[in-house]
């Protein structure tokens, strides 16, 4: 707009060296800045829409990056849960071969080898109960950035109307 007024203004004065304008000049002036708005207006929606689009790399990227903390934190736990159930077995194991050197007869044998195989056993389901509980929580707590990620980006598709 304020080149249409230069030109108006010019073409009213009549001191200058060309003297005044046709009105021609001044409409030729006023479309060539509409044609240059009109220009302007994609490559601004262009740089509405790379703004989004960062935007949202953005936002997934944080989403990855939580997720894999949670992860990283959660193999760390399955890790030392795995220590601590082979160390169990380990002690477990060392008592039983005490109490076997401490037997005297075949009956006492039999019954040491028989609580120590119950305990193994037991050991053991509760051992992966607790190494499954384990895994579907951190599994759980990781995907739930891009849950959340996900439901704000089909919060925003609707309310643009997809």
């Amino acid at each position: 707009m304020r080149r249409l007024a230069k030109e108006v203004e010019k073409s009213m004065d009549t001191k200058g060296k060309r003297g005044p304008r046709p009105p021609a000049a001044a409409a030729s002036a006023l479309a060539a800045e509409e044609n240059l708005a009109a220009a302007a207006a994609p490559a601004t929606a262009a740089k509405a829409r790379e703004d989004e689009v960062a935007d949202f790399a953005r936002e997934v990227y944080e989403a990855f990056a939580q997720s894999q903390e949670v992860l990283t934190r959660g193999f760390e736990a399955l890790g030392l849960e795995i220590v601590g159930l082979a160390r169990s077995g380990i002690d477990r194991a060392a008592r039983t071969a005490s109490e076997a050197l401490a037997v005297k007869t075949l009956s006492d044998v039999l019954e040491v080898n028989a609580g120590f195989a119950r305990d193994s056993f037991d050991t053991l389901l509760e051992g992966s109960t607790r190494l499954s509980e384990l895994g579907l929580k951190f599994a759980r707590e990781a995907t739930q950035p891009f849950f959340a990620q996900w439901q704000r980006d089909w919060a925003k598709a609707f309310a643009a109307g997809f």
